[in-house]
């Protein structure tokens, strides 16, 4: 059975066999698994086992209220706070707490039926999560305390699998729907119940509420819980789905209290800001009071009727919407504590007639569905990520500061750091001030450095630092004779001309008896600071030159090409069959005598052309 029809998926008036077909589905609170019935009725033992010994520590405080309504999804205020959070410290295997000791946590949680922001929107709603009880100490979920419910979908939905259905598919109904928010709830035995006539009366008689206020809209309906036949209607199932819903009343209001584009309400404007003065201001105001009056005074005719239904749901953001909508005497239209009123578990759009109508179908009608797949990876992750977090927290590392750092690498090191910000300067104040005798010490540690660059000077010239050799050599007297490991001077692994000639401007300046400065530094004849930047100039030039030629060559190149382009598409141009003394003799005529020269000229050729055509 693969399509089935709507009308067999109302959950009022389920279809015999689909409902015969329904088996609760049951989770893993961790991995999401699929877990079997007895699975669960094992852990349901366990819990009631501890559940006496629980109870007598409990001392029940009066219940926390805000705004006087609960937005917990099974409507009404049935626990407290307190209970809410012992329960769960109950569920992770966990002492409860006393009521003193809840106390003192209380600034720390963050408890299901907290308060809404004030502003307002046209197209929020409920972001379709069932509320959660969270903590400090324990946070969502702990990987090792693990426990099966129905209620563990990832989703506001309760599932069921059905042999009528293929392996991978299920049915789903929302929570809220079938009261079953609470560990110890039967949502497939609500469901029967909704479907006996003897316990629950006639379709007919029976009903729910649906309002919906923000942005200065408001949409209200009775819904009888019998729906209008659609046979023989043209449409699709959607439309058809819309077409059955029964409203015994509804109405609409709109009024202008949300400036466009700006989005929150006046009133929660005035709070944020301060009372503004204007005209549009002013008429937000009135707005919102009118509007409050209207919803007041609709409840208030509606009174008959809501006391007969059986649900009532609500989507009201802010404040000055939940004040519309409920009040706070047991006399009103609406009490703030009616354990009928439930909160939407899916997000609502704009209210109106046609989005309450939507918003039953959703939440009246079984929905076909996949299973959700498990998360077992995920956790093996967090498992396999934690093991290795306490491998590496188990393991004993020396403290930063314990460490005894060698003088000679931090000595390297520093130096190093200078040469490399070429800050001749603060290098030869350093090595005034901690006594470094020897400029050609053994840079270290000698892994790093002992192969290719063991002294100062030869790291410079490996970096390219002509200006810190020619300090090295000059100011500091630096040995240009030492070898690295590879045998090679400081000349030699000079990166780049200009390194090489900081070299012989230094030869030049410290004269020959210096050192050993051909056969032992490697070095070619002096040159002085002149002649090397007349070298640099010349080079420069020659430099210029060469660039300036491969310009020309590539302009030269580019032009034949384009030439050469051109006569392929348009063949080679030309010249005019006239000599040169003729040329001359035509331009001395006047422009008349220039043109009667030339007509003539056209008549004696087309005439020769004719005679060789003969």
């Amino acid at each position: 059975m693969v399509d089935i029809p709507f009308n067999k998926l109302y959950v009022y008036d389920l279809d015999a066999e689909i409902l015969d077909s329904l088996r609760l589905m049951y989770f893993d609170s961790v991995t999401y698994e699929q877990k079997t019935e007895d699975e669960y009725l094992k852990h349901r033992e366990e819990y009631v086992h501890r559940t006496p010994a629980i109870q007598s520590l409990i001392v029940k405080p009066k219940p926390r209220t805000i705004r006087g309504v609960s937005k917990s999804v099974s409507g009404g205020i049935t626990k407290s706070d307190f209970d809410k959070y012992n329960e769960q410290r109950t569920n992770n295997d966990q002492s409860p707490l006393t009521e003193a000791e809840f106390e003192a946590k209380m600034d720390e949680l963050s408890i299901s039926g907290s308060e809404e922001e004030d502003g307002e929107g046209d197209g929020d709603g409920d972001g379709g999560e069932e509320e959660k009880l969270y903590s400090i100490d324990e946070g969502d979920k702990q990987i090792d305390e693990s426990s099966v419910s129905f209620l563990y979908t990832r989703s506001p939905l309760v599932l069921f699998s059905s042999s009528l259905l293929p392996e991978k598919k299920c049915f789903g109904a929302y929570k809220t729907t079938l009261d079953a928010t609470e560990t110890d709830s039967e949502p497939l035995r609500t469901l029967m119940e909704l479907n006996s006539g003897p316990v629950t009366g006639s379709l007919s008689d029976r009903m729910s509420a649906l309002f919906m206020i923000g942005g200065g809209h408001f949409a209200g309906a009775i819904v009888s819980h019998k729906p209008i036949v659609t046979k023989g209607n043209k449409g699709t199932a959607e439309e058809l789905m819309l077409q059955s819903v029964n409203f015994v009343a509804h109405k609409t209001y709109h009024r202008y209290t949300t400036r466009r584009k700006q989005g929150g309400s006046q009133s929660a404007s005035d709070n944020a800001r301060g009372k503004a003065n204007s005209a549009g201001s002013s008429l937000r105001r009135y707005n919102e009071q009118a509007l409050q009056k209207d919803v007041e005074e609709l409840l208030s005719s509606w009174k008959p009727l809501l006391d007969r239904c059986d649900k009532i749901f609500i989507k009201a953001n802010g404040a000055q919407s939940h004040k519309s909508l409920l009040g706070k005497g047991t006399d009103d239209p609406l009490p703030a504590g009616d354990k009928r009123i439930r909160i939407f578990p899916f997000t609502t759009k704009r209210p109106t007639t046609m989005e309450l109508r939507r918003a039953w179908c959703e939440l009246s009608y079984l929905k076909t569905m996949d299973v959700p797949e498990d998360n077992r990876s995920t956790v093996e992750k967090m498992l396999k990520k934690r093991e290795l977090l306490e491998k590496s927290r188990s393991q004993q590392q020396k403290p930063v500061n314990e460490v005894e750092t060698d003088d000679d690498d931090r000595r390297t090191s520093e130096m190093i750091s200078l040469l490399k910000k070429s800050k001749a300067p603060a290098l030869i104040s350093y090595i005034r001030k901690n006594n470094v005798d020897d400029i050609n010490f053994p840079l270290t540690p000698e892994s790093t450095y002992a192969r290719n660059t063991p002294t100062l000077l030869h790291y410079a010239s490996k970096s390219g630092l002509h200006s810190m050799c020619q300090v090295l050599l000059t100011n500091l007297k630096a040995d240009p004779t030492i070898k690295n490991q590879a045998g090679r001077t400081a000349y030699q692994i000079a990166s780049d001309d200009q390194t090489r000639y900081a070299f012989e401007i230094a030869r030049y300046n410290l004269g020959e008896d210096y050192c050993d400065w051909n056969s032992g530094a490697n070095v070619p004849e002096a040159k002085s600071r002149e002649e090397v930047q007349t070298l640099l100039k010349e080079e420069e030039e020659a430099e210029k030159s060469r660039i300036r030629k491969l310009h020309e060559e590539e302009l030269t190149n580019v032009r034949k090409d384009i030439k050469t382009s051109h006569d392929k598409r348009f063949g080679k141009g030309k010249t005019l069959g006239i000599p040169s003394t003729e040329q001359a003799k035509l331009e001395s005529l006047s422009p008349e005598q220039r043109m009667k020269v030339m007509r003539e000229q056209r008549a004696r050729a087309a005439e020769a052309r004719m005679r060789a055509r003969k």
